[in-house]
């Protein structure tokens, strides 16, 4: 019966779409197309303060908009703010807000016309305060309550000292909000961009009794689309999720496209064959040699470093075992193998920005580190003598499918045996089976992604922390001197000197050797062709459809 409903609906809106983009690409304008995705897995949730896969964040940027928005350039501009004022100490931001930025909400019956509006208000300043009473509230678990411990009173909130109301954000008129910080933050517009700080209706968020972002009766935007169906059945196939025009937000700002749809794929490659085949318009992939296929527009974006972790109760783990692994590396021999790769003596890609500028063109990643083969040996022989041991065990190199062309592993195994006498394999597993056991903590060594939310250094080396977390215990020294220098650089006012404090910060990591960088990989937006203005955000992930067009 759901199916049969799907059918039918999905007939109707073709009928709306048909009509509609008759109408309108009369204009010449691109406008009307009804665009298509496939997302790969269901999202977790769509309660902005909450989602944390993939999915959930593309559907949630064309469901809300925050206070602000980054542009196809990753510069920010206004949302739902009109505009903002900062005192002269940046502790206290002034934002006052658009009035014409409503939240929309309909219920949809068999037929395309019948659609009864349950909720159809403008966002005001409240919806705000809210949203980050729900962020630092324990209640929801949110995950993103740490990225604005620079608001005010956020540290006693996170230690349990201060209730969440206490957070400082403040509605001083319906349109106007004030945010107080603990200390200066030059990023926080850049830091109000994401899902994290979008708005939350109060009564909204009270009437859905628990189900808030977690079905299509429980789910209400302030964006450019609004929830039209959303079928999900984890043993079926045909699941969807479809968002129509927001009517009144598309009257102030024009929505290009008539509808969108986000069809729900088990994989990577499934996502990959829907668009090979033409049936979606757009695709994101890592997948270099899909990429190269692609017979329309691609853009790409070298915004995550890969690199290699040791397990921390693994004997690999040892600091002198990790920087003889350093000293026997020698990237340069990597160069014939990676194709559309960059090798990576540092942490941060060459897209993470600093002010507009890559971060690659601001700090020179050259001495970090050496190849030294006898000092490598040196270290691990010293390594050895310390955990008591002959030899190590062989190790088990876990790695996702479609990360590194064998050559490329191949030759890391074969340096690492002829100058450490180290036997290691390759386990390459599903993205799903990786993920399972890297939370697990069920591996020897495993090459992993460093991938800021944003472009921002800041961000990178955020992303850095979080993948050496799990293993915090004998790095508690590391993580400490290193995030006292990520403070040091957002609270500097001199540019040159941001700029050091992030060259000795991924200096530190680098050195460290708790993550050793192997190479920088890229992102593919892949558009077929007439596809153009699909804002791409690589970091994040996010793909805003607002203003994409279809030009036949």
């Amino acid at each position: 019966m759901r199916r049969l409903l799907s059918v039918i609906l999905m007939a109707a809106l073709l009928c709306m779409a048909l009509t509609g983009c008759n109408q309108e690409q009369n204009t010449k304008s691109g406008a009307g197309h009804s665009f298509s995705y496939a997302l790969v897995g269901n999202p977790d949730t769509l309660d902005p303060q909450c989602a944390q896969n993939d999915s959930a964040k593309i559907v949630l940027c064309n469901l809300f908009e925050g206070l602000f928005v980054l542009d196809a350039a990753g510069t920010v501009q206004n949302g739902v703010a009109s505009g903002y004022t900062v005192s002269e100490d940046g502790l206290t931001y002034t934002i006052t807000l658009r009035e014409d930025s409503y939240w929309y909400q309909a219920s949809f019956g068999a037929e395309a016309e019948d659609r009864t509006v349950l909720l159809e208000e403008p966002v005001n300043a409240m919806d705000f305060v809210y949203a980050f009473q729900r962020l630092f509230d324990p209640l929801y678990h949110s995950p993103y309550r740490e990225q604005f411990a620079c608001l005010e009173n956020a540290e006693a909130i996170l230690n349990g000292s201060q209730h969440p109301s206490m957070i400082g954000v403040y509605a001083k008129k319906t349109y106007e909000l004030e945010i107080r910080l603990a200390y200066p933050e030059a990023d926080l517009p850049l830091l109000l961009t994401s899902a994290a700080a979008m708005p939350c209706r109060q009564s909204y968020f009270e009437a859905c009794k628990g189900r808030y972002g977690l079905d299509e009766e429980s789910i209400c935007g302030n964006g450019s689309f609004s929830m039209q169906r959303w079928l999900y059945d984890p043993y079926g196939k045909h699941n969807v999720i479809q968002l129509g025009r927001n009517p009144r937000n598309h009257t102030i700002r024009r929505v290009y496209p008539i509808d969108l749809t986000f069809y729900i794929e088990n994989t990577q490659a499934e996502a990959e064959a829907l668009y090979y085949a033409g049936t979606t318009d757009c695709c994101m992939t890592t997948n270099i040699p899909f990429a190269g296929q692609n017979k329309g527009t691609s853009e790409t974006v070298y915004c995550r470093t890969l690199g290699l972790v040791a397990h921390p109760d693994s004997p690999y783990a040892h600091p002198l075992i990790r920087q003889a692994f350093s000293e026997a590396l020698d990237l340069s021999a990597l160069t014939a193998a990676m194709e559309g790769m960059q090798i990576a003596y540092g942490l941060l890609p060459p897209d993470a920005k600093l002010l507009n500028k890559s971060c690659r063109e601001l700090i020179s990643e050259s001495g970090y580190r050496s190849w030294d083969p006898q000092q490598a040996r040196n270290s691990f022989a010293e390594g050895l003598a310390q955990l008591g041991a002959v030899d190590l065990p062989e190790g088990k190199l876990l790695i996702p499918t479609g990360w590194l062309e064998h050559t490329v592993l191949q030759t890391l195994i074969q340096q690492w045996k002829e100058n450490l006498g180290v036997y290691l394999s390759v386990e390459e597993v599903s993205a799903e089976e990786y993920r399972q056991r890297l939370s697990k903590g069920e591996y020897m060594l495993a090459v992993v992604a460093v991938e800021g939310e944003t472009a921002s250094p800041d961000a990178v080396f955020r992303s850095y922390l979080q993948q050496i977390a799990v293993a915090a215990a004998d790095y508690e020294s590391h993580i400490t001197a290193l995030q006292a220098l990520l403070q040091q650089a957002a609270e500097t006012e001199r540019f040159a000197d941001c700029i050091e404090l992030y060259r000795q910060a991924e200096q530190m990591v680098v050195q460290n050797t708790l993550f050793l960088p192997l190479c920088y990989t890229p992102r593919y937006l892949l558009c077929r062709q007439g596809v153009e203005d699909v804002e791409y955000d690589a970091f994040r992930g996010w793909l805003r459809f607002s203003e994409a067009k279809y030009f036949d």
